[in-house]
């Protein structure tokens, strides 16, 4: 998948709850899911080596940053989480928002390894298939076992303590679903009274379908392939092909060439590419803003010139457009349900996560 096709995913999910709920209560239910659901899910940058202005290494953090009734916690979970952080972020963080960060980090690798330590006593059986299932996922992206297992170790992680992660991550994912399984009903009048009180909430912004062709400053092959410092020194060059490439696909249209035809050969976007370069619905103002005016500008079955984003250039074609309204009960209930759901889920998984604490010999060694 693209950087521009999964950043794009997650904008128009992040897109759909915003016709549910309002920017707090977004990052609120982020955190339900973060912690009783799906426990700190171990992700893997397809990119090459951080770059030294994302290094965690201006910190200094212990080996060992806390124990947990006597076991260690290792820096290098937290220092790999620290740079995904650090490389996604717009700006660069103080010497103080990055110690904010690690104590973050911190504070949740402690709840999951205190999570991880009750499901070991009560014996769950670990679901091997989802590990594999999991494991898979991640390698992915990556060409070769080779590859995939030197983007780890440049990032100190080996395949072991890939595996060790996710199992303590789905240990503490089981244990937590069975604290809350069974002790939580909403009722419909519930949830028909969420959106009754909350109209103003599920107002759906305006909406469009598009195709789209993408010349990538970055190429999904050398994404995989190359360091981050050498795609950031590389940059004006690889801009300059890029739009070159796009003039070349753009004077093919012009003649009469078919566009999902020269989606699926030339566009740098390989998850829409095989559709044809379908996005899909995109709600307005959650991608680029100069995508959304390109599009802005086009009737259905008009294309842009060249569209320059962050991530390339783009050809794009209107498919539909969609005007704002107000989204339906019908079609909001069940996520209603689910958000009222997380609501009780997470007082119920607080209230399991402190009397665990109590209980615990909690240690931290990072101040």
């Amino acid at each position: 998948m693209s950087c521009f096709h999964r950043a794009w995913s997650d904008q128009r999910h992040d897109s759909f709850l915003k016709t549910l709920l309002p920017f707090d209560e977004i990052m609120k239910n982020r955190f339900y899911a973060l912690i009783a659901l799906s426990i700190f899910a171990f992700t893997l940058p397809v990119t090459g080596k951080s770059s030294a202005q994302s290094s965690p290494q201006t910190l200094k953090i212990p080996e060992i940053v806390a124990k947990v009734n006597g076991v260690e916690i290792q820096s290098k979970y937290i220092e790999f989480r620290l740079n995904q952080i650090l490389n996604n972020v717009k700006r660069p963080l103080t010497m103080r928002e990055k110690t904010s960060v690690v104590k973050d980090l911190i504070e949740k690798e402690v709840v999951r390894e205190l999570v991880h330590q009750q499901g070991q006593k009560k014996n769950l059986e670990i679901d091997s298939d989802l590990i594999d299932k999991e494991m898979k996922a991640l390698r992915e992206p990556y060409t070769s076992d080779e590859e995939f297992e030197k983007a780890l170790g440049e990032r100190n992680i080996t395949l072991d303590d890939l595996k060790k992660s996710m199992t303590v991550d789905i240990n503490a994912r089981q244990l937590l679903n069975e604290q809350i399984k069974g002790k939580i009903t909403i009722a419909d009048e519930e949830v028909k009274k969420y959106y009754d009180d909350n109209m103003e909430k599920f107002h759906r912004p305006e909406s469009y379908r598009t195709r789209h062709i993408l010349a990538a400053i970055f190429p999904p092959d050398m994404l995989r392939s190359t360091p981050v410092a050498e795609l950031q020194s590389r940059r004006e060059e690889l801009t300059k092909k890029a739009e070159e490439r796009i003039d070349e696909i753009l004077k093919e249209l012009k003649a009469g060439a078919n566009f999902e035809e020269l989606a699926k050969k030339k566009s740098d976007d390989e998850a829409s590419r095989e559709n044809g370069g379908d996005l899909d619905i995109i709600y307005k103002g959650v991608f680029d803003p100069t995508f959304d005016e390109a599009v802005a500008k086009l009737n259905p079955g008009e294309i842009t010139g060249k569209v320059e984003t962050r991530y390339g250039f783009h050809v794009i074609k209107l498919i539909e457009k969609h005007p704002a309204e107000q989204a339906p009960f019908d079609e909001l209930e069940q996520a209603i349900q689910k958000h009222l759901f997380m609501e009780e889920a997470k007082k119920l998984v607080e209230v399991y996560i402190e009397d665990l604490r109590k209980q615990a010999k909690i240690e931290t060694f990072f101040h």
